[in-house]
């Protein structure tokens, strides 16, 4: 499907990272394949919507405008899921001294769109809207394991080098079995898949009886904190506070959607 002139004004976007967070005018026209003047074009746009803006004093950088942040702000401050997680997240970091993650799964990563950590406990590279693999880590395995086998299938074929190289799958049968494991255990721990030093144990929201997509709900700590950890326990505290989260997502969406 061909973009319209707004969707490819925003592809601009796409080009932003941590690890580059200024880009010149040059290479954003030159990895989407634009002109000068359809690049100008396009970054006036984004600048005079706060989306961008220009750096002074260089040849043509740019930088996320201040846009950004106040649309981040009002998503944390009115996403429903967020405000009906969050207490229970809390209560999980107090209650288990580990860092608690909410993650959604989008077509090619996932993201962490709210986290309580324990005592200013370190996230170890984990954190709202920091962007992970979607074959890596315990959050994507765990709401890809909730979906339709279509779906299922798509991400394998999308991702299959990666799943082999990660030795999680190495044939699309295999990866359906261990989706249908996981899903059958309610629960995916993964030991230092992301980072060597860190282990996930996330277990999914199911939000069954609405059209809202899975999310994952997940405890983060090193490796050597959770050798000393009663697992069960784990698995248990955070399957019940997911829940109670759907149950409340649930009778909210009977409110507004009577």
């Amino acid at each position: 499907m061909a973009l319209s002139s707004f969707g490819k004004i925003l592809t601009v976007l796409d080009l932003f990272s941590v690890h580059r967070p200024v880009i010149n005018v040059d290479t954003i026209c030159d990895e989407l394949g634009l002109s000068k003047p359809t690049g100008y074009r396009y970054l006036k746009e984004l600048v005079s919507s706060e989306i961008l803006q220009r750096i002074s004093g260089t040849s043509g950088d740019y930088t996320l405008g201040p846009k950004i942040a106040v649309m981040d702000y009002i998503s944390r401050t009115t996403d429903p899921i967020v405000q009906i997680s969050s207490p229970f997240m809390r209560e999980i970091a107090e209650r288990t001294e580990l860092c608690c993650l909410l993650t959604h799964l989008n077509r090619d990563y996932c993201i962490d769109v709210h986290h309580e950590v324990f005592r200013n406990a370190d996230l170890l590279s984990y954190g709202r809207g920091c962007p992970r693999p979607v074959y890596m880590g315990s959050s994507p395995k765990v709401i890809m394991a909730q979906l339709s086998k279509r779906q299922i299938q798509d991400y394998y074929q999308r991702f299959s080098s990666q799943l082999a190289d990660v030795d999680f799958a190495h044939d699309e049968e295999g990866f359906l079995q261990r989706m249908k494991k996981i899903k059958k255990d309610g629960y995916y721990i993964s030991h230092g898949e992301l980072n060597p030093l860190v282990t996930g144990l996330s277990v999914p929201i199911k939000f069954a009886n609405s059209k809202e997509s899975p999310m994952a709900l997940t405890l983060v700590a090193s490796k050597n904190r959770f050798e000393f950890i009663n697992i069960e326990k784990l698995i248990e505290i955070l399957q019940t506070n997911a829940v109670q989260i759907e149950q409340k997502f649930l009778a909210l969406s009977q409110i507004e959607h009577p």
